[in-house]
């Protein structure tokens, strides 16, 4: 099931451009040594590359092979930013296969089953590193292991520390230290800079730091955004149906080359999140990030806060064949862990992640419901949903995108900082406006410089998430941003969910 979409994407590519079928498939009939302990999904990432390798070469009459220096100059002294070889992914399986790892207990990873029906509760990671700023955890803390408020959904919190400073340099800090005294609080600090660890966002994702006892995960950087109970119980039981997905409130997506969007519509016109679109750069493709907006369809990944992953990938991401990876992540200006894991999981799992709305108010009849797949508008509505679209433009200047990989912009250069600086990415002034500043610019086009480096790695992108709306009269084909409408959801309205707002009890 796993290899099913990636073989018949290529063999339908192949026939629409002529390439012989048994020459962009051939990589296919290799096949892979597996010791004991290894996972078939890292063979099927690894033939996925091979035959979407193959097929760039033999799509193209004129090839001289791929860029293995595509650089992107920047800062006032034009240095080259960090970047990873095309399908570089194959060379890495195969360089740590060599070795003789059959007593590597610790990196045995398993991939997650399809459903963890049975879970009830999930662990909390907070990213931290400004001790000032820890009133707003510590706050989000307590409503989290409040029985009460998120009856007893979280397990745990943890946060780690990520930064120089010592927490208790701010009397948020010291609080914050105090809480943590009492056990009954469920809430541990973790330190993995004294671990020996570096300053590297991919720390709350090593198994060794967070060392988590539940299966399902809830990121949050540590100032949020936040979310409700019952947008996060909506979250959890999504997870639950599709535990190997990666599931996500704040959701982007990637714009293709004009080749990949026409494969992407060959390859299925309908909203279809498990088909990968190849990346060949020998045909001139170049994906841009998008963050104009939070897409519910056609997501490609997803932003830390909100986001839910099986603990199994921990072992995954921080597996020594990625090393290549994390360490691109440590010497890009912008650190983009998170499209590093949302493109790790979702070339793992097979699919692109799953998208649950962040938002989840009552339903209070200002939206008037229809039968079909289209929702007719009322005045009210109409009304409704602009003030929905400013609220949402609010929460992303607020959170300054909460991509909070640090570039620091001195005098139109860059250099490094430490990670999840607050203030404005960079220097960014988001709470400035919603004009694109000059500044603002060359951040994108660093997240999308990362973003064509890693999916070159694997020689191809997943086709995009699949939205709350789904198969419900709130799906809107016309609507470019998202196709959801309104954005949000509100109680009742969620398929896998009931009109209380209580869980189903069909799972998957």
């Amino acid at each position: 099931m796993i290899l099913f979409h990636s073989h018949s994407s290529i063999i339908r590519l192949s026939k629409e451009h002529g390439v012989n079928e048994q020459r962009a498939i051939l990589p296919h009939k290799r096949i892979i040594e597996r010791t004991s302990f290894w996972d078939p999904a890292w063979d099927a990432v690894v033939l996925r590359a091979r035959a979407h390798k193959s097929y760039c070469q033999h799509a193209d009459a004129d090839f001289h092979g791929f860029d293995h220096q595509y650089e992107m100059l920047f800062g006032k002294e034009n240095q080259t930013l960090a970047t990873l070889p095309p399908f570089g992914i194959i060379d890495a399986i195969a360089d740590y296969k060599k070795g003789n790892h059959n007593d590597d207990v610790k990196w045995q990873c398993r991939m997650p089953p399809e459903t963890e029906c049975q879970e009830s509760q999930l662990t909390v990671i907070f990213m931290a590193y400004n001790p000032n700023r820890l009133g707003i955890t510590l706050n989000q803390i307590k409503k989290l292991t409040n029985r009460e408020a998120f009856q007893g959904l979280v397990k745990e919190c943890v946060v780690v520390w990520n930064g120089p400073r010592s927490i208790d340099e701010a009397n948020e800090g010291k609080e914050l230290l105090d809480f943590a005294k009492d056990p009954a609080n469920s809430l541990r600090i973790v330190y993995p800079l004294k671990m020996g660890f570096p300053n590297d966002l991919m720390n709350r994702y090593h198994p060794d730091i967070v060392k988590v006892t539940t299966k399902a995960i809830l990121y949050y950087d540590d100032d949020g955004p936040f979310y409700s109970y019952k947008a996060i119980e909506s979250g959890f039981e999504l997870w639950k149906r599709n535990a190997r997905a990666q599931i996500g409130a704040m959701s982007r997506k990637i714009d293709y080359s004009p080749r990949q969007q026409a494969e992407r519509q060959r390859l299925d016109p309908e909203p279809n999140d498990k088909h990968f679109i190849s990346h060949c750069d020998n045909l001139h493709d170049k994906v841009e990030y998008n963050f104009r907006f939070f897409a519910n369809y056609d997501a490609n990944m997803v932003l830390p806060s909100g986001s839910m992953l099986h603990s199994n990938y921990l072992c995954f991401l921080w597996h020594p064949a990625l090393e290549e990876i994390r360490q691109f992540v440590l010497a890009h200006p912008v650190h983009p862990d998170d499209i590093t894991v949302s493109t790790v999981v979702s070339h793992l799992a097979a699919r692109a992640p799953k998208v649950y709305s962040r938002r989840l108010n009552p339903d209070d009849g200002t939206v008037k419901r229809h039968g079909g797949r289209r929702l007719e508008e009322t005045g009210l509505e109409e009304k409704a949903a602009e003030k929905e679209e400013e609220n949402e433009e609010e929460e992303r200047l607020m959170t300054g995108e909460s991509e909070k990989q640090v570039v620091q912009l001195e005098n139109n250069g860059i250099g490094g900082g430490p990670a999840h600086e607050k203030g404005g990415i960079g220097g960014i002034c988001w709470d400035c406006g919603s004009g694109m500043s000059e500044k603002k610019q060359i951040w994108a086009n660093l997240r999308s410089q990362a973003i064509n480096s890693l999916i070159k790695y694997f020689g191809s992108i997943n086709s995009g998430s699949v939205g709350w709306c789904e198969g419900t009269e709130f799906y809107d084909p016309d609507k470019e941003d998202g196709h959801c409408k309104p954005t949000m959801a509100r109680i009742g309205w969620l398929p896998w969910m009931k009109e209380d707002g209580s869980p189903k009890d069909t799972c998957p």
